[in-house]
């Protein structure tokens, strides 16, 4: 594959820098969460690694396409990850109470992950000539994108992963709000909201969704469940004040109070070590990240490219803001990961993918 040096020239260096701070910041991260493990830290640092030289190459091959053309071919890559999806609720591996990995060749995979990027890409392409027409949807317009949100959504939900098929439908619903809607699809679509947490608590949740719902309104319900970990994660935060406990002196995580301190809580991990004020710089730098890739949804050369780059920072905000409100007790706890930060190499390779469309979107604005 011959290399154009116009593409190197024009790459976001900005995006790629940020992005490459925070997955450094992420595997030091990790190496003081697993440290306590009993195979030790290595095992996790090196699956990481892998996924990330892994990420890097899917990088440099999405940016050898233009993006229009990856786009035209969405359908396929979404009902490649349809079937990915159903082949994990007929013979998945089962962790932790849980449906959601299929092995390939000794690999784990999420393809619940994949879809983030993929539903990104289909929806934009389903869209995008509505939006350089300045058309407002209507709610017959919008049917079919919602449809296409709605299989992965209910196949994802019954693994059960209500966190990822959260991130799919909050997502889906801001790239409509950002190609536009009419008022009256707002109107039917906020009705329609409205009652959707009643029908998921009677037919959707499973009996522990529904008791980490609760123990969210009063953590004290199940203080010896459900609530115990929510109170333990506030404390570990808590107990980094300003300045933070230092690299590797979190004692919280290292006594095993947290559960799952380096996926979903891994936030809990660096908050104790590194105190309010290391936090602040992490939340700058994924603030930064976002608006980068707002600001190339901005500047993209065409309506496609705009709504893919807004997408992908759409993705990576909401799991940054829920991950993080989730540790702090002001959101339910949900299996969300924190991009670039939490172990997981489908959770990796899906961020990486992600920051390999921007950065194609980024660099063809010089290139037409």
């Amino acid at each position: 594959m011959k290399i154009d040096k116009r593409r190197l020239y024009h790459l976001d260096w900005y995006l790629i820098i940020n992005g490459l701070i925070l997955f450094a910041i992420g595997i030091f991260n990790l190496m003081s969460a697993t440290s306590s493990f009993y195979s030790g830290s290595y095992n996790f640092i090196l699956k990481q690694l892998i996924a990330f030289l892994i990420g890097l190459i899917l990088i440099f091959v999405i940016i050898q396409y233009d993006y229009r053309v990856i786009a035209n071919h969405s359908k396929w890559f979404y009902l490649l990850a349809i079937a990915l999806i159903l082949l994990v609720l007929m013979m998945g591996m089962i962790a932790g109470g849980a449906k959601r990995w299929i092995n390939v060749f000794g690999i784990s995979i999420q393809p619940s992950e994949l879809m983030k990027p993929i539903l990104v890409l289909f929806l934009a392409n389903m869209l995008y000539e509505k939006k350089r027409a300045g058309q407002a949807l209507s709610l017959k317009e919008i049917s079919m994108p919602m449809l296409a949100t709605l299989i992965p959504f209910i196949l994802i939900v019954k693994q059960p992963d209500l966190g990822t098929g959260i991130i799919i439908v909050l997502t889906s619903l801001s790239i409509l709000w950002f190609v536009g809607l009419k008022k009256s699809t707002y109107a039917l679509l906020l009705s329609v909201g409205a009652i959707i947490p009643f029908i998921a608590w009677q037919y959707l949740m499973k009996p522990y969704q529904k008791m980490r719902v609760l123990s969210f309104i009063n953590i004290d319900a199940d203080p010896s469940g459900f609530g115990y970990h929510a109170k333990q994660a506030i404390i570990a935060v808590g107990s980094g004040k300003f300045f933070g406990k230092g690299y590797m002196a979190g004692t919280q995580h290292k006594l095993q109070f947290i559960p799952e301190h380096h996926t979903d809580f891994i936030f809990t991990v660096f908050g104790e070590e590194w105190g309010f004020l290391g936090s602040i710089i992490l939340f700058l730098l994924f603030l930064s990240f976002i608006l980068r890739c707002l600001k190339v949804a901005q500047s993209a050369h065409d309506e496609l490219g705009s709504i893919i780059a807004f997408g992908v920072g759409t993705i990576i905000y909401l799991q940054f803001a829920i991950n993080v409100m989730m540790a702090i007790h002001l959101a339910p706890v949900v299996g969300i990961p924190l991009p670039f930060i939490s172990y997981g190499g489908s959770s990796i390779l899906s961020v990486l993918v992600s920051t390999g469309l921007v950065l194609n979107i980024s660099m063809r604005r010089y290139m037409f």
